[in-house]
């Protein structure tokens, strides 16, 4: 009880465990919460329930076929997911075990237990997508916006904790004494300020705000050029790579082509393959040649993303890696040996990439 200052008396409210401004911003921040959780609880159930195929190494739909998407335009764990594509063996209890820690993660932040724990695994899964995939989304930066948003909204859990609305909440009520362990702060809920003036809480928003904005502009930049330069998008128009080349003297080709971006819904469908010399088509690869060309003439580099030909085109999957070898397309087609002649690969779009070569 106390006074004020017109003499009538007033009640103070306690600062107890479910009084304080983490609590205040826990209860806040609960629907968030809520809906934090089961983004990530959706997929482990979209994975293991809904379809499983998802799960199945053998099949089209295996998400691991997602991982050699991610890898033409992925920054800093590049060379990781590089490691996870070239072994399948590997990748396959990676993303049992990945999956898993998401059911995990969006259940324990749905209920309210291990709460800051819980907040800083989603974020890290989070960083994780989005350092592979945030520069994927063919209509618009999605993959980048839900990705910065995860982060930001775990960073803000991980400061606030469970609130009263949690299982965190539940064990505090019934074991008071929990909230004086220093263990339970950090990885529960309760109050982590040990200042009354509120400076401990104010410096922690804004090292979280200032860590996970960097991530969020600095992926940005990373990713589409969002803060200078020409704005782009890499996963809009399909991109080819030639990134080895031979020509015989008869016109046979042994092309490698690497499919370096673009959207990872369908592929880039070769349907021409023209040859120059001295500015002159000598050699053009038709649709029907290059739909005809057998399993033996395709080499893919990687199990996961792999080169292959339909009815019309040669087909080239996001981060397909693949050498070609054609059969002389016109001919008694004699080239010089030492000449310098062009290599043009035309995409069904009309776009269109090029490269010289010597002939040998």
């Amino acid at each position: 009880m106390a006074k004020s200052s017109d003499g009538k008396v007033e009640t103070v409210r306690p600062q107890t465990a479910l009084f304080t401004p983490n609590a205040w911003a826990g209860l806040v921040l609960t629907p968030a919460r809520w809906i934090a959780g089961f983004m990530f609880l959706s997929a482990f159930i979209r994975r293991v329930i809904s379809q499983p195929v998802k799960l199945d190494p053998t099949a089209k739909e295996y998400v691991g076929h997602s991982f050699a998407h991610f890898l033409p335009h992925s920054i800093v764990i590049t060379p990781f997911i590089n490691y996870l594509v070239q072994h399948p063996h590997v990748l396959f209890p990676f993303m049992l075990a990945f999956t898993t820690l998401e059911g995990i993660a969006g259940l324990f932040l749905i209920l309210g237990l291990l709460t800051r724990l819980s907040s800083v695994g989603s974020g890290l899964l989070s960083l994780g997508i989005l350092l592979g995939s945030g520069w994927l989304g063919s209509t618009c930066v999605d993959e980048w916006q839900i990705g910065s948003l995860l982060v930001g909204l775990a960073g803000v859990i991980a400061l606030s904790g469970g609130g009263p609305i949690s299982l965190d909440a539940l064990l505090l009520k019934r074991r008071p004494s929990l909230e004086g362990q220093s263990w339970f702060r950090l990885l529960f809920s309760g109050d982590n300020t040990q200042r009354t003036d509120g400076r401990s809480l104010r410096t922690s928003v804004i090292v979280t705000g200032i860590v996970t904005g960097f991530i969020m502009l600095g992926t940005y930049q990373a990713f589409h050029n969002g803060l200078w330069g020409k704005l782009y998008n890499d996963s809009k128009l399909p991109q080819v790579s030639i990134t080895g080349q031979s020509v015989a003297t008869n016109g046979a080709l042994d092309l490698t082509l690497y499919r370096s971006g673009g959207p990872d819904t369908y592929g880039a469908f070769i349907v021409a393959i023209k040859v120059l010399s001295q500015g002159k088509a000598v050699e053009l690869y038709t649709p029907k040649q290059i739909s005809a060309l057998p399993k033996s003439a395709i080499k893919n580099a990687l199990k996961l993303s792999q080169a292959k030909v339909n009815h019309f085109a040669l087909v080239l999957p996001l981060a397909a890696k693949a050498s070609i070898v054609l059969p002389p397309a016109a001919p008694k087609l004699s080239l010089a040996s030492g000449e310098k002649v062009n290599v043009i690969v035309y995409d069904v779009s009309g776009q269109k990439w090029s490269t010289s070569a010597v002939v040998r």
